[in-house]
C-alpha cells in the first residue's frame, strides 16, 4: 500500500465497477499528487488509467505539505467522498490521533471534516487502551504555547502544465507561490530574473579588472558596434566623394575576426550599425558571431546626405540576440528621429538612451567615439 493510501484496496467487484465507469466516462474526480509525483488520492483511479492507457486525466498537485499533512489530507478526502461505515471513519480518526496525539480535538476535527465530539470519544478510547498517552497540553487551533506546527502554507495547482509540474518540484518555488499567490511559472520567471541581475553585477565587477574590454570572456549583455566599413569591396570606386571618412576603414574579413562572440554573455543583445548599402555584409557578421537577427531599427535623420543613386536620410541598426534575453520595455518602436552627431559617422546620444531603456548592463560600445557613464568603450577614439 502507498504511504498515502489510507484506505484498504477496493474489492474485486468495486474495482471492476469503477474501471467500467472510467472506461465509459473518463476520470470524473481529479487524481491528486504531491510535488514529487507521489499519488495522495485516487490510487485506484490512477491504476485503472494505467491499465486502460489513459494519460490525459484531471490532476491536482498539492505542494509544500509535510508528510503528516499529506496523510491528514488523504484521510479527509476519503471521509468526505467515500461511503464509509461508522467503524471505517473511526479507523481513520484513530490513525490521525495516533500520528498527531498532541493536536487538539477541534484541530483534528477541522482537518478531517468531522465533529470534535467524535474525535474526543475516539481519543478517550485510545487513551484508556494505552495506545496514546494522556497529554497535559495539546496544540490548539491558535497555536499558542504548544509544539509548533508547520509554518509552510501548501499550494494547489489544478491540471498543471508540464512546465508547472517541473517547476513546482523546487522548494523555493513552492514557498514563494504560497507567499505571493503567483503561479509556478511566474515565480520561476522572477527567480530567473533575480539570478540574471546578480550575474550582471558580478560581470560588471570582473570587467573593471580587465586591461581591455575585448579581453572579456562572456561578460557583456549588451554590445553596440559601429564598424568602420570598407565600402571599396561593394562595387563602386568612390561612394563618398567629398565626404570620405577621416578614420581607417576595415575590410569585412577583419571585422569578422573581432571577438564579439567571446565577449558576449550567454544572454546578450547586439546592436550593429550599418549603412543601407552594407546590409548584406552585416547579416553575415551576425551569423558569424553566433547571434540571430530579430529586427532593424532605423535612425531617421533631419536631412538627406550623400548617395550615388538615392540620397541617404536614414541609417540602420540591426538588432540581434543570443540566448533568450527579453527587452526591458514593451513600447519601443523600430525607428527614432535624432539630429546628426558631431563628426563623420558620429551616432546620436538619443540612440544610447534608447539602448539603455531596452537592454541590460554591462554595456560595451565597440568603435565608440567617446566615454559614456556605465559603458565600456573600445576603439580608435574610445
Amino acid at each position: 500500500m502507498n504511504n498515502y493510501q489510507v484506505m484498504p484496496d477496493l474489492t474485486e467487484d468495486e474495482y471492476a465497477e469503477l474501471k467500467a465507469d472510467i472506461k465509459a466516462r473518463g476520470v470524473m474526480v481529479p487524481i491528486e499528487f504531491d510535488e514529487q509525483g507521489n499519488p495522495l488520492d485516487g490510487h485506484h483511479r490512477l491504476r485503472i488509467c494505467e491499465e486502460l492507457g489513459i494519460t490525459d486525466y484531471p490532476k491536482v498537485i498539492r505542494a509544500g505539505m509535510t508528510e503528516e499533512e499529506k496523510r491528514t489530507h488523504a484521510r479527509k478526502l476519503n471521509m468526505a467522498r467515500r461511503h464509509l461505515s461508522r467503524e471505517q471513519k473511526r479507523d481513520l480518526i484513530r490513525e490521525q490521533l495516533i500520528e498527531t496525539p498532541e493536536k487538539s480535538d477541534r484541530q483534528i476535527a477541522t482537518a478531517l471534516g468531522v465533529s470534535h465530539t467524535t474525535v474526543n470519544t475516539t481519543r478517550n478510547a485510545l487513551e484508556s487502551g494505552g495506545q496514546i498517552g494522556h497529554l497535559k497540553a495539546r496544540v490548539g487551533a491558535d497555536g499558542k504555547a504548544y509544539p509548533k506546527t508547520s509554518s509552510k502554507k501548501p499550494v494547489t495547482v489544478f491540471n498543471p502544465t508540464p512546465a508547472e509540474e517541473k517547476a513546482i518540484k523546487q522548494p523555493e518555488i513552492i514557498e514563494r507561490m504560497a507567499q505571493s499567490g503567483k503561479s509556478a511559472v511566474e515565480v520561476k520567471r522572477e527567480i530567473k530574473a533575480e539570478e540574471q541581475e546578480e550575474r550582471r553585477r558580478e560581470n560588471a565587477e570582473k570587467i573593471k579588472t580587465l586591461s581591455t574590454p575585448l579581453a572579456a570572456q562572456g561578460l557583456f549583455q549588451t554590445i553596440v558596434i559601429d564598424p568602420p566599413w570598407d565600402h571599396g569591396d561593394e562595387g563602386d570606386i568612390n561612394q563618398f566623394g567629398r565626404t570620405k571618412p577621416e578614420y581607417a576603414t576595415m575590410p569585412i574579413e577583419e571585422i569578422a575576426k573581432l571577438p564579439i562572440d567571446k565577449i558576449s554573455d550567454d544572454n546578450c543583445h547586439l546592436y550593429l550599425w550599418v549603412t543601407n548599402r552594407s546590409l548584406p555584409k552585416a547579416f553575415s557578421l551576425i551569423e558569424k558571431w553566433g547571434f540571430r537577427y530579430i529586427t532593424c531599427l532605423t535612425w531617421v535623420k533631419p536631412s538627406f546626405g550623400i548617395g550615388n543613386y538615392f540620397r541617404g536620410s536614414t541609417e540602420q541598426v540591426l538588432f540581434a540576440i543570443k540566448g533568450s534575453q527579453p527587452l526591458k520595455r514593451k513600447d519601443a518602436c523600430t525607428h527614432f528621429c535624432a539630429d546628426r552627431g558631431k563628426g563623420h559617422s558620429a551616432k546620436p546620444d538619443k540612440f544610447y538612451t534608447l539602448v539603455e531603456s531596452c537592454s541590460y548592463a554591462p554595456f560595451i560600445d565597440v568603435f565608440g567615439r567617446k566615454e559614456r557613464d556605465g559603458w565600456s568603450v573600445w576603439g580608435e577614439n574610445g
